[in-house]
């Protein structure tokens, strides 16, 4: 937990804010306080976010799944309100830390653990499949290791089984390495999924590692939907069942009450079913919660940074005497009050306010998950150079044997040097380095040779996939005044008022091609919603 700043909200609705506990895309997630007493965790989504229709919809939406799913192992949904100025959800608190926050600082965990997590996370997937939801995204930071048990945390991209989503069939959703390969793939998406984010996510706390490691995204997507899972980690007692949730099939894949068979009477119960490193950590986090939750807080919020408006507001008229400036050691206010009528007025002196520090310019991080994409072309560049090389000799040998002076001569060398640049230009293509695109949920990230360039989606106006085949790019339509200049590592193509700032066309062959836009647009339609445009061509 962390102390409230001066920019953070102080009530939502009927809840008293009482401190920070994280920050993630969405917005910021507070520990609250009821009027009756009661310890709530309220997410509060950001207020540029809020502006977005499609986002608040999204969000409207997770509040609907999140309070339609029962059980005993959910976060429980206490209070919402997607329509407030800034949307708003309230849930249960859980004095834990996330499973990967669990498994980051302490290892992993034992077989019985695991088991344990597995019966009670099986449990929270039957709850959330009779509600007709499919939870999209399970994976260890959406799990929660309470004192009594575990809690499957965010359904904000959670679909229902039944009626249209509202993103289309196919877009890339979830995490990489512990969603399904249907995900992967544009499939179908349904139960049989969460089971196999469920199977990963159980490896990840029995070895530390997921199934399929920790490379790239492109190479996670890769493996996910065509390499076999590395349970070489896991006990034996646990391989068999979830090497069977980590089938590419999904009609192969156990159902959630067909994993509690297997697994037994294992479901956590009471402060046994967790190692003492980490219960002790659970103790922490009740004890912090308790003398947070038991604080004396005043009627009113917190006085903001700018002290006295009014006197300020009187220092400037000719009337009225100034309150005495700051000394370099300020002692109390009270000296401050008794001298205010000694003071001389401070006409002339004046110092007009100093503007107020804005924020940092937004960034697009390179950790945050997304796919990427790279142009690709080195061997057909270098078959280019051994062909123009080729014919460079040959022609050689041939004017050796019996090409004259004269103006064929002259036609040979002109042959010979064009022959050379096109060698030396499909030379270069061979050693330099792949342009790549990362799509993450803060904008596009292209970069080369350890050159960068950011175009966070605060300033884009619109994106989308323009042209076809080889001359296929992604385009940007820039705010005003955000535009961007080309550089020697990356240049930038006009396109009808927006730039051309990636080259899809070059990322390999036909089939590849073709592939690949597909995921560009499925990419922009996850990440940039309220900015894809898919009419463009």
């Amino acid at each position: 937990m962390q102390p409230l700043l001066a920019s953070d909200p102080h009530r939502v609705g009927d809840y008293r804010l009482l401190a920070r506990l994280g920050r993630g895309a969405m917005g910021g997630v507070y520990l609250g306080r009821s009027r009756g007493g009661r310890v709530v965790a309220v997410k509060v989504i950001r207020p540029d976010l809020a502006e977005d229709p499609e986002f608040r919809e999204r969000f409207r939406r997770e509040a609907v799944a999140a309070s339609s799913v029962g059980g005993f192992w959910t976060a429980a949904v206490v209070h919402a309100d997607p329509d407030a100025e800034q949307p708003w959800l309230a849930t249960e608190y859980v004095p834990g830390p996330t499973l990967h926050q669990a498994v980051a600082d302490h290892g992993p965990l034992p077989e019985a653990t695991v088991r344990g997590l597995g019966a009670g996370l099986a449990e929270a997937l039957i709850a959330i499949h009779r509600a007709e939801l499919v939870h999209r995204d399970l994976k260890p930071a959406n799990v929660l290791l309470g004192p009594d048990g575990p809690r499957v945390i965010d359904f904000g991209i959670s679909r229902a089984m039944t009626g249209n989503a509202l993103t289309a069939t196919g877009m890339f959703m979830g995490t990489p390495g512990f969603f399904s390969p249907e995900q992967t793939l544009g499939d179908e998406v349904g139960p049989p999924s969460d089971v196999f984010s469920l199977g990963a996510v159980l490896v990840f706390a029995a070895t530390g590692c997921g199934p399929f490691g920790e490379e790239s995204t492109a190479t996670l997507l890769y493996r996910v939907a065509h390499a076999e899972p590395d349970l070489s980690g896991v006990p034996d007692g646990l391989r068999p069942l979830l090497a069977a949730c980590l089938a590419k099939d999904p009609a192969a894949r156990p159902t959630p009450g067909q994993m509690l068979d297997e697994i037994g009477e294992s479901s956590p119960h009471g402060a046994q079913w967790l190692p003492p490193a980490i219960s002790d950590v659970i103790a922490q986090h009740a004890t912090q919660l308790q003398q947070t939750a038991s604080a004396q807080l005043p009627d009113t919020p917190p006085p903001q940074p700018v002290a006295e408006p009014k006197p300020a507001t009187r220092s400037y008229t000719q009337s009225a005497p100034a309150p005495a400036p700051p000394q370099p050691a300020p002692q109390p206010a009270a000296p401050v009050v008794a001298a205010r009528s000694e003071v001389e007025p401070m006409r002339g002196k004046i110092v007009p306010a100093q503007p107020r520090q804005t924020s940092q310019q937004p960034r697009v991080r390179r950790d945050n998950p997304g796919p990427v994409f790279a142009t690709a072309g080195r061997f057909r560049a270098l078959v280019s150079a051994l062909v123009c090389l080729a014919i460079m000799y040959g022609a050689y040998r041939l004017a050796q044997s019996g090409l004259g002076a004269g103006g064929r001569y002259a036609i040979f060398q002109l042959g010979m040097l064009l022959l050379g640049i096109s060698a030396a230009w499909s030379a270069a293509r061979v050693v330099l380095p792949s342009l790549r695109l990362k799509v993450n949920s803060d904008g596009l990230l292209i970069s080369r040779m350890g050159l960068t360039r950011e175009i966070p989606w605060s300033q884009v106006q619109r994106v989308g996939v323009v042209g076809s085949g080889k001359r296929a790019s992604v385009a940007v339509w820039f705010t005003e005044g955000a535009a961007q200049r080309s550089a020697l590592w990356h240049r930038l193509r006009p396109h009808h008022g927006g730039a051309r700032v990636f080259p899809i066309g070059a990322t390999g062959g036909w089939l590849a091609r073709r592939q690949e836009i597909r995921r560009v647009r499925t990419a922009l339609q996850q990440h940039a919603p309220g900015r894809y445009d898919s009419r463009m061509l």
